[in-house]
């Protein structure tokens, strides 16, 4: 299988995943992820080690302080320039993630962006994710960072 066919199938994989973040299918997601899954997830400074300690940042991603409204509500994610390649048992890939949001009126905000690295395992089954490396390189609301690729 080439980079491009690779890259295809990681693309399939990353819609999916971020299709049940959007949707709020949690069971679509970790369907992809390994159980011993290591991240670097853009809510949390701490290396990320295992579904267990995921589903505590996701648990206090979803849970913002009663005294601070959201400052925005996110509407879309559009993944692009995916990068696959294979390196022994595992594929190397890479990706851009925008993140489009709406603010608390209801206006859009500077979308965020992030650049994603991973490491899947191909067995027999599906692709999935042992290590995720999520990096915001633009924030909501900006500053609007130039020079950033189209996603």
């Amino acid at each position: 299988m080439n980079e491009s066919e690779l890259a295809t199938r990681v693309r399939a994989l990353v819609e999916t995943m971020y299709g049940g973040y959007i949707g709020g299918d949690r069971d679509a997601i970790d369907a992809l992820l390994d159980p011993d899954l290591t991240m670097f997830d853009s809510a949390s400074p701490a290396l990320i080690s295992g579904m267990d300690e995921l589903n505590a940042v996701r648990a206090a991603r979803g849970n913002p302080s009663d005294d601070a409204p959201a400052a925005h509500t996110e509407t879309g994610l559009t993944a692009g320039l995916f990068t696959a390649r294979r390196i022994g048992d595992v594929i190397s890939a890479t990706w851009w993630l925008r993140i489009d949001a709406v603010d608390a009126a209801g206006a859009p905000v500077i979308p965020e962006v992030v650049r994603n690295s991973a490491v899947l395992v191909d067995t027999d089954g599906p692709l999935r994710i042992v290590q995720l490396h999520e990096g915001v390189v633009q924030h909501f609301g900006g500053p609007e960072v130039a020079g950033l690729p189209t996603v």
